[in-house]
């Protein structure tokens, strides 16, 4: 019962207030993040929730220790580390549609089994940037703006572009 009302106020209520950088904005991330909790997802401490952070109504969510969320995210079933900095508009994918069969209309095909995102430590995610079902992004790493990361990220890499490739490294 307490999962459904954290589910509901959230949605209703919470994800609509404002930003952190708002008077009294660090109330408004700490009722976010009640919100997630008791909708069975694991937050850190010293975390940034920001308003309009889609999760599901069944989320597989656990976050790190002092990480910042921003808004319009789309998270459903990530393992997200410590020092993670997401951006506006990121979205986090944990499964797809099938699609193998041309005789069956492709809504009618289903969708995968859920394949949960990995997330290492200190990494940075830009803007509006996609990550598929299963991917794991290493230590280190940052996702340039705009990125589609179609697979494994190593640590202290830089990717970018559509399907992202490493750029350069960190170290």
């Amino acid at each position: 019962m307490i999962r459904l009302a954290s589910i509901v106020f959230y949605r209703l209520i919470a994800r609509n207030l404002p930003c952190t950088f708002w008077p009294g904005g660090g109330l408004f991330s700490f009722l976010r993040k009640l919100c997630l909790i008791g909708a069975g997802c694991k937050i850190g401490s010293s975390c940034e929730i920001e308003p309009k952070i889609e999760i599901g109504f069944s989320p597989d969510l656990v976050v790190g220790d002092r990480c910042q969320i921003n808004e319009n995210c789309y998270l459903r079933s990530a393992l997200i580390g410590n020092d993670v900095m997401i951006a506006p508009g990121v979205v986090l994918l944990d499964r797809q549609h099938h699609f193998s069969s041309i005789d069956i209309p492709m809504a009618m095909q289903g969708a995968s089994e859920r394949k949960r995102v990995v997330i290492g430590d200190d990494v940075w995610i830009g803007q509006n940037s996609i990550v598929m079902p299963g991917v794991r992004i290493g230590s280190g790493a940052i996702i340039g703006a705009g990125s589609v990361v179609t697979k494994d990220v190593p640590n202290w890499a830089v990717v970018g572009g559509c399907p992202a490739s490493v750029i350069r490294f960190r170290k």
